[in-house]
């Protein structure tokens, strides 16, 4: 095992990283597990393999300490399920209908991955990348990332940082990437939270509020029918916070279709200003974890289907329905084929920058 770590005195709290080999992949590259703790409560393990969130540790008020997002505490299983635990995902997180956009005039065809469109990037996309990473001066771990021209069907040759850091009993991820030519971009991380801890089997208790009140219709391939629908008085409402497990068995619109929620929304009055746009909370010990972010969207999902066979993750959490809560940050999906297409489109003279926070109560 290689350790290393690094110590930072702010006041009378430390901010340590701790630096740990997690394996080697397939094609023999080796994946380090990065631990970060702001010495509050809250620390957070990265792994250089897809940028993974891998554990959350959260002490609530009552001193338990629990990790609140899945992981696998292997890299065998990460290589080999396709659900994006924990990843940064990239170029384009979400969807592209029938894997294609047009961009300054000139058609592009992507890989696909999702039946017909492609999903998360592609098949080989940010989250199947080993990530170079550096430990700074502030406690924080940045990593980093080149994309070359061509990588996964998309133009321009791309650099792509993202930063992890702990202040406080809060996490943020900080994106940012650059392009020598016209690209798509459009990054989040794909955390599965159990705030109650992972494996509790209560996330469907857990009390979710969104500041969102439209949401993106879609087909059955989850791709934008055009229509942006209002929430009001529908199971998809969550502008007053309510369990999410509440109304997730309603015979409305795709709900049952998909066994669950998997949808996109819209922050209500978005003004580009970094602002709370979603609150998960335990029903039972009220531990609250606030999503803040500059970004105009977070996808719910619910964890609609679980593989036959699929692995316990780490500390024997069970791989079981609704056994984790995604919200993920974003952009519309397909945006690059809507009206919506300047939001995704990054050009050389412009900077992808945006940043995400996960902020726990105390």
């Amino acid at each position: 095992m290689i350790k290393s770590k690094h110590n930072k005195r702010m006041e009378t709290i430390m901010t340590s990283v701790i630096k740990e080999f997690f394996g080697k992949t397939g094609e023999g590259c080796d994946v380090y597990a990065y631990t970060l703790d702001g010495g509050c409560g809250v620390s957070a393990t990265v792994l250089t393999y897809g940028g993974i969130l891998n554990r959350l540790m959260v002490t609530d008020k009552s001193g338990v300490a629990r990790n609140t997002v899945l992981g696998y505490s292997d890299l065998v299983n990460y290589e080999k399920r396709g659900a994006y635990y924990g990843s940064l995902v990239g170029r384009c997180c979400n969807r592209i209908k029938k894997s294609r956009f047009t961009l300054n005039g000139k058609e592009y065809i992507l890989p696909e991955n999702d039946k017909q469109n492609q999903l998360h990037g592609g098949p080989e996309g940010f989250s199947r990348k080993v990530w170079d990473a550096k430990e700074n001066d502030d406690g924080s771990l940045s990593l980093y990332l080149e994309s070359p021209d061509g990588d996964m069907g998309y133009p321009g040759n791309v650099k792509v940082k993202v930063t992890y850091s702990i202040n406080g009993r809060a996490l943020s991820i900080h994106y940012e990437a650059t392009t020598d030519s016209a690209t798509v971009m459009n990054l989040t991380n794909h955390a599965y939270f159990d705030i109650t801890g992972a494996g509790s089997g209560k996330t469907m208790d857990s009390i979710l509020w969104l500041d969102c009140d439209r949401m993106t219709l879609t087909d059955k391939e989850l791709i934008p029918t055009g229509e942006i629908a209002s929430v009001e008085g529908t199971p998809y409402d969550f502008t007053t916070p309510k369990a999410v497990g509440r109304d997730i068995g309603c015979d409305y619109g795709l709900l049952s279709y998909f066994n669950g929620y998997d949808t996109n929304f819209y922050k209500k009055g978005y003004n580009g200003e970094a602002s709370p746009i979603a609150k998960l909370t335990d029903a039972g010990c009220g531990l609250e974890m606030t999503v803040i972010t500059d970004l105009p969207c977070v996808q719910l999902y619910t964890t609609n289907s679980v593989d036959d066979g699929s692995p316990d993750f780490a500390d024997g959490a069970a791989h079981t329905l609704h056994c984790g809560i995604c919200l993920e940050t974003q952009y519309a999906p397909d945006a690059i084929n809507s009206p919506e297409a300047d939001c995704v489109i990054l050009n050389p003279d412009e900077k992808f920058d945006s940043t995400t926070t996960f902020a726990f109560n105390d």
